[in-house]
């Protein structure tokens, strides 16, 4: 054995490697937290509780949902497993997140799908010692994978030791790959079933088919079709080998002994889980009631382009319910070794066919058709329901992480291969060990314990329910359409609190109009109130998307709010202050929001104004003379437009008067730009409005000549003083109001 690990030593601590990473993984990931875990294992216990497969039921809601409509063959495994331990607690331990923003991977609150309590702690019982069980179980079966990428390689090439390195890491530190084996889910047992099958088809090709290859490959091939549809697409692989390996050989006769053994096994092995389908579904394979579970849907292949990127960075690195994405320099990592790969492989073809290496291009092409043919199904699938995963293809990702190696190695001369493979490696290992600790655990950490609330929070002081915001912290951001506000928020349980409650944040815009929205258990769906301990004060922080289209430039507000949230409704509790007072809504400024592109910011001032001046060196004016006839109890709307020049700390009011000969005002009407919904404080970009004041004439105004007059002045200020109105070249204004025309009051 020794002497046998040290001919292997490059290729042990790989899958020594692996191991240790996908344990890591498994520890770190919360349970029911990797991909679709949540659906998998409730297959697995109601076969260890009921000794039953599950009947799928479109319309009927199970625990397991779509996975009930898989081959069973991983799940009897799981159940067989863990049919000692008792997982009556699995409602519990899998209590969902109603608030949970799966696939949204750009949403930062909100990844974990279940609730998390201390329950998962180990020691482990129940439910999640069961999970780990399985988990540690994948862990085997990803392990024997990589070991079966580095066999297939040196079978395929025995004295090209670096290309093995290199296949075996482009598989062994794949972190989505690794996340996958680290879960419950039967994508583990495929790909090893997968990866041996490939492994005998390529020994039939290279050294023949004997009766103990035939009887293990016609074995293998009835598991991998018990374990999942996507086997199936082995068996023209393995018909196309025989049928070469007998092209070749011109053994016909074996060649029709071996495909019917494999034909036989699998009908023995496999034959009853698609007669069940028939009798139960009307379908063999059962992929329309999977479908009618899953939810459908029908797009053309052109159309699905658009789910490319989506689909690329999952096989790499898309955790949790896909919606924990990598650092964009991880994928561009990736990118540029496939790129590379790619250009190296053509080169290598190239040099295949000129110097006629039949058998090496046959074998080469076998891993590919088998890419092709997984890919392929993967297409298919994903033109029925939503299945844009990259990680879909890992049965083929033994044969693919080949290509991409020998891609890479072609590029170099033959002495530099054994450092390149140990250069490309290095980094490899590094995203994937530093993956668990910079994406995965700080997903799923709870919100911090703070001791004491910073000065700059806003005190608020509100209770619901026996939950008490204590402050308020916002950031004064300037945004654009679709951009984030951060905000941050203070709560303490002052009492244990039996339910889960929700709160929400609602962003509003002009007029209190909703602009963005969060729905949310505390803590980004972390902390539900019923975990928490009474006394400690928890900082909450979140980063709410402004919607895309709304009117704009405008204050932010935040409003906050507490209730029992359900799919019907969500009924929010009066807040109260500490001596049981109503206290009204908590609504607190957190920026100004501006359009996308500042789009229509610089083309809103009329370019025929009569009326041109400067408010102090913060705003630029502009207007319509008036000239016009109105009668006593009429409206007067009249428009003023602003811009920005420069940043002012007050926020200034409007002043539109109507002033008689003797200068009296007979009528006014101030307020702040945008009636408040843009104040002057926060003018930080420039960007043009319309500015719509309304003269409300008295009914008992006598007839005559009014003249309009307009300014700006500090409400703060017990002086009002007026902010300097300029003409353009700098003369003053009188009283710093900008004369707007005169109005004529006729009698009715």
């Amino acid at each position: 054995m020794s002497t046998l690990l040290r001919k292997h030593a490059g290729a042990t601590i790989i899958a020594i490697s692996f191991a240790a990473l996908a344990t890591v993984y498994s520890l770190i990931t919360p349970v029911f937290e990797a991909s679709d875990e949540i659906f998998h294992y409730p297959v697995i216990q109601h076969i260890q509780t009921t000794g039953e497969l599950p009947v799928q039921r479109p319309g009927t809601e199970t625990l397991w949902e779509q996975e009930g409509s898989q081959p069973p063959l991983y799940y009897l495994i799981g159940a067989g497993l863990t049919s000692w331990i008792d997982t009556s607690d699995l409602t519990y331990i899998r209590t969902t997140n109603p608030h949970a923003k799966l696939g949204i991977p750009l949403d930062p609150d909100n990844k974990n799908m279940v609730l998390h309590t201390g329950t998962e702690a180990f020691p482990w019982q129940g439910t999640v010692l069961a999970v780990h069980i399985i988990r540690f179980f994948g862990i085997v079966l990803g392990t024997g994978s990589v070991i079966l990428a580095y066999m297939l390689v040196q079978t395929i090439w025995p004295d090209n030791r670096p290309l093995a390195w290199l296949s075996m890491g482009l598989v062994a530190f794949n972190p989505m790959f690794l996340f996958i084996t680290a879960s419950v889910n039967n994508d583990n047992l495929t790909v090893f079933l997968s990866t041996w099958i490939m492994l005998l088809l390529i020994r039939v090709l290279k050294a023949g088919l004997t009766k103990r290859r035939t009887i293990t490959l016609a074995i293998i091939t009835a598991l991998a079709t018990l374990t999942k549809i996507s086997g199936l697409t082995l068996l023209p692989v393995v018909g196309l080998v025989l049928l070469i390996h007998a092209w070749h050989t011109r053994e016909w006769r074996q060649m029709t002994s071996a495909a019917l053994a494999v034909a036989a096994t699998c009908l023995a092995i496999a034959g009853w889980w698609y007669l069940r389908n028939h009798m139960l579904y009307g379908e063999l394979l059962g992929l329309n009631t999977h479908v009618a579970v899953a939810g459908g849907r029908e797009i053309a292949l052109w159309d699905l382009r658009h789910e490319w990127y989506g689909f690329w960075v999952s096989y790499w690195s898309l955790f949790g319910a896909v919606n924990i994405l990598a650092d964009p320099g991880v994928y561009t990592f990736y990118t540029v070794l496939c790129l590379a790969a790619i250009a190296g492989l053509v080169w290598w073809a190239i040099r295949i066919i000129r110097t006629k290496r039949r058998d090496d291009l046959v074998l080469l092409g076998l891993l590919a058709l088998q890419v092709a043919v997984v890919f392929a199904g993967v297409i298919r699938w994903t033109m029925q329901t939503y299945a844009s995963q990259g990680r879909l293809i890992f049965p083929a990702i033994v044969a693919l992480s080949t290509l991409i190696a020998l891609g890479l190695l072609s590029l170099l001369p033959k002495s530099w291969q054994t450092w390149a493979a140990f250069a490309i490696n290095i980094p490899l290992l590094a995203i994937a060990a530093m993956a668990p600790i910079r994406y995965i655990i700080p997903t799923y950490a709870p919100p911090p314990v703070v001791a004491k609330i910073p000065e700059d929070a806003t005190p608020v002081g509100a209770e619901f329910e026996g939950l008490e915001l204590l402050a308020i912290k916002t950031d004064m951001v300037t945004v654009e359409e679709g951009g984030r506000v951060p905000i941050t928020l203070y709560w303490r349980a002052n009492e244990p609190i039996a339910l889960n409650y929700s709160i929400f944040i609602h962003a509003l815009g002009r007029g209190y109009t909703e602009i963005g929205k969060i729905d949310t258990y505390p803590g980004g769906g972390k902390m539900p109130t019923g975990r928490m301990k009474p006394g400690d004060i928890f900082e909450d922080s979140y980063s709410l998307e402004l919607h895309q289209d709304f009117e704009a430039p405008t204050i932010v507000r935040m409003q906050v709010g507490v209730g029992v949230w359900s799919p019907e409704d969500f009924p929010s509790f009066e807040p109260v202050t500490s001596d049981g007072s109503p206290f009204g809504s908590i609504i607190v400024e957190a920026g100004v929001a501006y359009p996308h592109n500042m789009e229509g910011c610089r083309s809103l001032f009329p370019p025929d104004a009569d009326i041109e001046a400067q408010l102090g060196d913060f705003a630029r004016f502009r207007a319509y003379s008036i000239e016009e006839s109105y009668q006593p109890g009429d409206e007067v709307p009249i428009t003023l437009y602003w811009n920005r020049r420069a940043d002012t700390p007050i926020d200034w009011t409007v002043f539109v008067q109507l002033v008689n000969d003797s200068n009296a005002i007979v009528a006014q009407a101030d307020a702040p730009p945008l009636n408040n919904d843009y104040p002057t404080s926060l003018w930080r970009l420039s960007c043009q409005i319309a500015d719509l004041h309304t003269l409300q004439l008295p009914t008992d105004l006598p007839v005559g000549n009014y003249r309009i007059l307009v300014g700006m002045y500090d409400a703060a200020d017990p002086a009002y003083t007026r902010a300097a109105a300029t003409m353009l070249e700098g003369s003053p204004y009188p009283d710093n109001a900008i004369p707007l025309g005169t109005i004529t009051v006729e009698a009715p």
